[in-house]
């Protein structure tokens, strides 16, 4: 199973919204960070930017379903 597949599932396994809120702060820090690391051309793979972007997408996508159902 690809990385994109398990990432994924683990998205949607997470069922309580400070979980899904601690793991979207940890991923726009990320974000933070590569765009530093870019500016002194430090980054490698600039791949890893919109797979941050995705990530992050996808977890407050599953923040609104999550609260749609209460």
């Amino acid at each position: 199973m690809s990385k994109l597949n398990e990432r994924r599932k683990e998205i949607v396994g997470m069922s309580s919204p400070v979980q899904i809120q601690n793991e979207l702060k940890e991923l726009r820090l990320k974000l933070f960070n590569l765009r530093l690391q870019q500016q002194r051309g430090e980054v490698k793979n600039n791949r890893v930017f919109a797979q941050t972007r995705k990530d992050i997408a996808r977890l407050l996508h599953r923040l609104t379903v999550l609260e749609n159902e209460e």
